[in-house]
């Protein structure tokens, strides 16, 4: 009787250990994905802010030319 005792007792043991394990390497996993999340966030914000300060220049035309240089350069401030 002591012998089947000692094995359930062992078996849930094991039963807990291996819960215990997964738990844990599910949170790693999950803090490892948002780790890479951030930084890919990171990395996207400065590509934006890079593209965002493009700054044309002025074309030397006429005063009320309508090319798209000049209304691009006009609506680059609006």
């Amino acid at each position: 009787m002591k012998a089947f005792i000692d094995r359930v007792f062992k078996s849930k043991q094991r039963k807990q250990k291996e819960l215990l394990d997964e738990i844990a390497n599910t949170k790693v996993k999950e803090q490892a994905t948002e780790a890479v999340v951030e930084a890919i966030i990171k990395e996207v914000k400065k590509d934006i802010k890079k593209e965002a300060e493009v700054v044309y220049p002025k074309p030397n035309h006429f005063p009320d030319c309508n090319c798209f240089k000049c209304i691009r350069w006009r609506n680059q401030n609006a």
